[in-house]
């Protein structure tokens, strides 16, 4: 069985900007045998680690040629965007999040449509978010059903099912994805972000790789558009959402020389009760609710967020509820 054509393909570094020598023939797509320590052989962790990536790769393999009934339309009605720039939002089971997130977008995304791709399990969910997206007019497909219970697993099989099945189709000048909890509270061109690189993002380091954050990344179509990327995790080199991409895109790249996204935490306090809580920036412009996605982490936070939303909505600048040193 052939459970992965990536092994079969090389890219060309020739075409890259500021590549670091390798290629990417000889695709493994786990840490290198010799990396991992006596204690993990003792514990079998790289057969364990080989045979998730087995599995893992068999159930990608099968649903990125999942079908459903609306794609054939849905890609008559953005088929207007080739060329231009896209943000694609996989949604999961919080309209209230994406339906914030598609405001505040139409004020402040300058440059670039936002197309949602709904993975939610439960209809009651979908029937919300597809009503969230007719009444921003946002594009929206419900994504087939994914057949994986584990977040990241999920989140990675429907970020490259879309990639296959629609990126490549509308072939943008540049897609981005972001998370449905990333909220845009001031004006951001992600064309400039990109600025002339291949990618562009938040990036996460460790040891043995890097990657850039699933959550907010953004690629130049025509540079990476003949590498098999694949959004699934890589947990062998510790890297998350993404991390599959390390052999094919990220390991021809040094990072350092590269411009990358910036991330600040904060002190908000929101404008009804005066509640105060840590929020994530990022690039100065991304609000990150952060974490909704994990079972019922949303609901204790849900009314700070909303009271803040109201706050911005009403014409306030974010600036306005960050506390500074000294307040």
């Amino acid at each position: 069985y052939r459970w992965s054509r990536f092994s079969k393909l090389q890219c060309s570094p020739g075409e890259m900007l500021r590549p670091t020598g390798q290629d990417c023939t000889g695709l493994h797509e786990m840490r290198d045998l010799g990396k991992f320590a006596t204690k993990e052989w003792l514990t079998l962790k790289p057969i364990g680690f080989s045979l998730r990536l087995l599995r893992n790769k068999i159930w990608l393999s099968l649903y990125k040629k999942a079908r459903t009934e609306h794609l054939p339309l849905f890609l008559d009605k953005v088929r207007s965007l080739e060329g231009k720039n896209i943000a694609l939002v996989i949604a999961f089971e919080h309209p209230w999040a994406l339906d914030w997130q598609l405001r505040m977008a139409k004020r402040n995304l300058v440059d670039t449509t936002i197309l949602v791709f709904d993975n939610s399990r439960r209809d009651s969910a979908r029937l919300e978010i597809e009503r969230v997206c007719r009444s921003n007019r946002a594009p929206y497909l419900g994504l087939p059903a994914n057949p994986t219970r584990h977040v990241n697993r999920s989140h990675g099989m429907a970020m490259t099912w879309v990639y296959y099945n629609v990126v490549m189709a509308i072939k943008p000048r540049m897609f981005a994805y972001l998370d449905h909890d990333l909220i845009p509270v001031a004006k951001i061109s992600l064309e400039q972000r990109l600025a002339g690189q291949p990618f562009y993002g938040y990036l996460r380091v460790n040891p043995w790789a890097w990657n850039l954050w699933a959550g907010y990344c953004m690629f130049d179509f025509s540079m990476v558009a003949d590498l098999p990327l694949d959004f699934l995790y890589d947990f062998s080199r510790k890297l998350d959402t993404g991390g599959l991409n390390w052999d094919c895109l990220y390991r021809n790249y040094d990072w350092k020389t590269m411009h990358m996204a910036e991330s600040h935490h904060v002190m908000v306090r929101e404008p009804v009760s005066g509640a105060i809580r840590k929020v994530q920036v990022i690039d100065a412009v991304w609000l990150h609710i952060g974490g909704i996605s994990y079972n019922t982490n949303f609901d204790p936070k849900a009314q700070f967020f909303r009271n803040l939303a109201s706050g911005l909505e009403q014409g306030a600048s974010m600036p306005a509820f960050i506390i500074q040193d000294g307040q």
